[in-house]
């Protein structure tokens, strides 16, 4: 899975590219025959596996950042939060 901001770019760059060739078949003087309809639709077929490794792409960058800020991972981590309760007698005593 790319993780790297140079792959992130590298899908984005796939995509605006898969776009503009969708914009460009829609406004061919040839009009939209079966072969170039069924291009369409593999092209955005394929953005939308592009988008999908770009949400993941960046889920895992920002999963990662926030392991970094609180120096864990999530397996140390899960058990570094616990549980507060507050009495509301125990907190109208201290005002």
């Amino acid at each position: 899975m790319p993780e790297s901001e140079d792959d992130m770019a590298a899908l984005r760059r796939e995509i605006v590219d898969l776009i503009r060739q969708q914009m460009e078949a829609l406004d061919s003087p040839q009009g939209l025959t079966d072969a170039r309809l069924s291009e369409c639709y593999e092209r955005q077929a394929r953005v939308q596996e592009l988008r999908e490794k770009l949400e993941a792409a960046r889920n895992s960058v920002t999963e990662a950042d926030r392991r970094s800020e609180r120096g864990s991972t999530p397996k140390e981590a899960e058990g570094c939060v616990a549980p507060v309760t507050v009495n509301s007698a125990d907190s109208n005593a201290s005002l």
